[in-house]
């Protein structure tokens, strides 16, 4: 089952009226009530990385379900990203590294910004800033249909091997316990080529 899609862009201030739809949305989907808190939290969680990240876009987002699953869904068409505005987010930092970045979407929304950026660019920062920057998106990978993907499963399995003997990887490993959507989704996929970005989160139906 898959309903219609709803516009949210960088102009929303207020949110209440895509919020409202969102619930609608939901209700369409016939899940349980704790089932459909769950997918609420993870379209909130969303909606506040998108606005927290740097330029405009424009999205649509929608839901989905089956018997075993459920899922928020993503495409967005984002404003060229300004690899200067980038560094100087990054410089006025006391640590050298992108202080935003605080929390698991916050990270996910920068790997989006990443994405955007061309390669030549993302590698220039992170030379100049360090791993920390970057560090966490080591699980990206070039795709068939995107310059640049990234999972939330894989990223899982990579700090679970290192976050025993990886500082920065066990404080990733704490980070990610502690998310709200991390704990709810099973997966989150993450899909950028030049300004489009696609995006999936995707949770079992418990039937509660």
């Amino acid at each position: 089952m898959k309903n219609e899609k709803i516009m949210i862009s960088s102009r929303d201030i207020d949110l209440s009226n895509a919020l409202k739809d969102i619930d609608e949305h939901i209700a369409a989907l016939n899940l349980g009530k704790k089932d459909s808190l769950h997918l609420r939290l993870i379209a909130e969680e969303i909606l506040g990385m998108m606005n927290a990240m740097t330029g405009d876009y424009k999205a649509m987002l929608w839901f989905e379900r089956n018997v075993v699953e459920a899922s928020v869904n993503l495409t967005a068409r984002t404003g060229s990203m300004d690899i200067d505005t980038k560094e100087g987010l990054i410089s006025v930092s006391s640590t050298g590294k992108n202080a935003s970045t605080k929390g698991f979407m916050a990270k996910i929304g920068d790997i989006i910004e990443n994405g955007i950026l061309n390669f030549e660019n993302v590698m220039k920062l992170e030379q100049q800033y360090g791993m920390g920057y970057v560090g966490y998106g080591a699980a990206s990978e070039m795709s068939a249909d995107f310059a640049m993907s990234w999972s939330l499963a894989q990223y899982r399995n990579t700090l679970s091997a290192a976050k025993n003997d990886n500082s920065d990887a066990e404080e990733a490993w704490d980070e990610l316990e502690k998310s709200v959507v991390a704990s709810i989704a099973k997966d989150v996929t993450v899909g950028v080529k030049k300004e489009t970005v696609e995006m999936k989160a995707i949770m079992d139906i418990k039937g509660e």
